[in-house]
């Protein structure tokens, strides 16, 4: 064979090779007649699809919180991360976040969540407790979307244009909240039309309609489930193993805190069953949300000092409010315990969630009439 058909031919093998994902990427997406309601249903039963892939997450919120409490709060809200997933339902599942310097990696299974930190060989094996700290499992499109769309109303959903995600044809889903007290402008969702899995979620502010606060994007997607082998950790004997009692210090406070807190404020109706509740609440639906919860006093202090360095930080003695996008945070320190102040010392509150700053301070006012002190 001479040269030139040599090479002739090595070309047409590499075209071979890299063609198929090109081409896939460059095929217009097909649509589907669904309506955005069932659309939206369907998106919300993905939860519990298989799948395994690679997330590329991107945060534009500059959260002025650093530290081991809340500092992960900053990370997700305002830095890019990548993740290998794993997804066998919603209570089995392994995400890793990938960095330059190695894996930060967590598995659920059924009632207990292990994280395995690689730069300091430690392993955690906790209770798996819905009320926690977002981690990088919650920006998983399968995961933001459910939560996104949860109790959304026919009104406020619609279809817009589909698009080629991980190459794969997507069928695209609008919510836009009716909440007046809603700082969320807009949701794009993005889902598989073969599996009704999410791959893409932008998330819009009120103020800026162009660029999206969050997005979370499928950039490598397997639609077949994967194994139990794929979920399991492979410790080496240096490892640090050990088990805790809570996942982070918004699960113990759900479960230690001596408080009670009443089932509604701001019109927004406190979530899951009051014979399973705990100290901490979490009010509202999908795109309208309040999370309030209790701090003792060596997490309240060294808060309210990062909180008031923000440029746009409102300072009182006792308290600190500040926006960051359509996120407003409030935290007050001392809130008396009704019904009688003067039997309990008081309790420090954190405020946070996508809701106007007006009605944060009401829901601080209504909290301060409602909160009970248990001990």
């Amino acid at each position: 064979m001479v040269p030139a058909a040599r090479w002739l031919v090595v070309a047409l093998l590499a075209l071979a090779v890299c063609a198929p994902p090109t081409v896939l990427r460059l095929l217009p997406a097909s649509d589907t007649d669904v309506t955005a309601p069932v659309l939206a249903q369907r998106v919300r039963a993905a939860i519990d699809t298989g799948w395994s892939g690679e997330v590329r997450t991107r945060g534009s919120l500059s959260v002025p919180l650093t530290g081991s409490t809340f500092g992960g709060v900053a990370r997700l809200l305002g830095e890019s991360s990548q993740l290998r997933v794993w997804w066998q339902d919603d209570e089995d599942w392994r995400v890793d976040r990938i960095s330059p310097t190695g894996e930060n990696d967590q598995v659920r299974q059924g009632g207990f969540s292990t994280r395995w930190r690689y730069e300091d060989d430690t392993a955690r094996l906790v209770d798996w407790s819905p009320i926690r700290l977002p981690d990088d499992n919650d920006l998983v499109p399968v995961a933001l979307a459910r939560r996104l769309l949860a109790g959304a109303e026919p009104g406020e959903l619609s279809r817009i244009a589909p698009r080629r995600v991980a190459g794969r044809s997507a069928a695209g889903l609008r919510l836009v909240p009716s909440d007046p007290v809603s700082t969320i402008g807009r949701v794009d969702v993005w889902a598989d039309e073969s599996t009704n899995v999410p791959l893409r979620i932008d998330v819009y502010g009120e103020d800026d309609a162009r660029h999206p606060i969050l997005s979370s994007e499928v950039t490598t997607f397997d639609d077949e489930p994967p194994s139990d082998r794929a979920l399991r950790f492979e410790f080496s004997r240096d490892v640090d193993f050990h088990r805790s009692a809570s996942l982070d210090s918004v699960a113990a406070a759900n479960a230690f805190a001596p408080f009670l807190l009443p089932m509604r404020t701001i019109g927004l109706e406190r979530q899951g069953a009051p014979s399973a509740l705990g100290a901490v609440g979490i009010y509202g639906r999908g795109p309208t949300a309040l999370l309030v919860i209790p701090l003792r006093d060596f997490t309240a202090k060294p808060l309210h000092k990062q909180l008031a360095r923000s440029h746009n930080a409102r300072t009182t003695e006792r308290s600190v409010a500040l926006e960051v996008g359509p996120l407003s945070v409030l935290l007050v320190e001392g809130l008396p315990a009704y019904p009688n102040p003067r039997l309990h010392d008081g309790g420090n509150f954190l405020l946070t969630g996508t809701v106007t700053p007006a009605a944060l301070r009401q829901a601080a006012v209504e909290l301060q009439n409602g909160v009970l002190r248990t001990q």
